[in-house]
């Protein structure tokens, strides 16, 4: 029996006392306390004094840090590099479906040169017939271009825009602000406010969508709606909605940069435009046929 106790005494916890002789939990961790917390002669958490080298003392490191670099550093990297780019979105052959109206040469094409957040935009597009008299007709915008959120772009500028028939030639100057940028669902828009140099109102808006079939194959059903805010008797144009244009092509990216595609044009007149060219025995409604390449560099 006295070898069984003093078994048991030497196996029990020790407990220590303090100078009063009372038991201490000094030298053991409380509950809920882990070891290197009670350890008292741990050394203590590093502070938030900024580290200094050898030497120096703190505001000359800040001094340092404010200086500029020495002249054997490598040039910084340019936050606002010049970039430079084309577009031909359109360059096609339009086959006509009626027999009194002739085929054309369609194109539209923009580029811009610029940073990232200011850059000179411009545009152009047009049409020409060949068969009989040449009749041609192109709009030129010259704008300067200015990002305002991540996708959007406001343009301010002028517009030149020229037709010509055989023994006809008609131009105007007008001033422009545009607004183009991708819509959510990666919807491409382009309007753009147009004032002549007689103080007539027109706008035109664009809108476009890239639905991929495969990586490179890509239909693109693409809509344009002209609207003119009074009538422009010399222009032809009756106020309110005057054209719709509705494409659909299917383009083959041989590389990103170069596709052909084939496809689908209806256009037709509306509103007072539409009977203006009824009056005069015209077409208002027509139907293309279309080949052509869009190309980029």
């Amino acid at each position: 029996m006295i070898v069984l106790a003093v078994l048991l005494v030497s196996a029990a916890p020790v407990r220590a006392q303090d100078e009063t002789g009372m038991p201490t939990t000094k030298g053991r961790p409380t509950h809920g306390e882990s070891a290197a917390q009670h350890d008292q002669s741990a050394p203590p958490a590093p502070g938030i004094e900024p580290a200094v080298p050898e030497g120096m003392t703190l505001e000359e490191v800040f001094g340092l840090a404010e200086s500029p670099p020495p002249s054997d550093f490598p040039e910084v990297l340019s936050d606002d590099k010049l970039y430079v780019f084309t577009l031909f979105e359109q360059l096609e052959y339009r086959v006509a479906t009626d027999e009194d109206t002739s085929d054309r040469l369609g194109w539209e094409v923009q580029g811009w040169i610029g940073g990232d957040f200011n850059k000179f935009w411009w545009k152009n597009e047009g049409e020409g017939v060949f068969e009989g008299s040449d009749e041609w007709e192109m709009e030129t915008d010259l704008l300067y271009s200015r990002l305002i959120t991540p996708f959007w772009n406001v343009q301010i500028g002028a517009q030149y825009a020229s037709e010509w028939h055989e023994d006809d030639y008609e131009d105007r100057w007008s001033g422009a602000i545009a607004l183009q940028g991708l819509a959510p669902y990666a919807f491409e828009l382009d309007q753009s406010l147009y004032i002549s140099e007689d103080g007539d109102f027109t706008l035109e808006i664009e809108a476009e969508y890239d639905l991929r079939i495969t990586q490179r194959l890509v239909l693109q059903p693409r809509a344009e709606i002209g609207i003119a805010f009074q009538d422009v008797p010399e222009r032809d144009l009756g106020a309110g909605m005057t054209e719709v244009k509705l494409d659909l092509r299917l383009r083959y990216e041989i590389k990103r940069e170069f596709a052909p595609y084939v496809g689908v044009r209806s256009q037709f007149l509306v509103g007072e435009t539409d009977n203006i060219a009824e009056a005069r025995g015209e077409d208002s409604e027509q139907l293309f046929f279309m080949a052509g390449v869009r190309f980029a560099f």
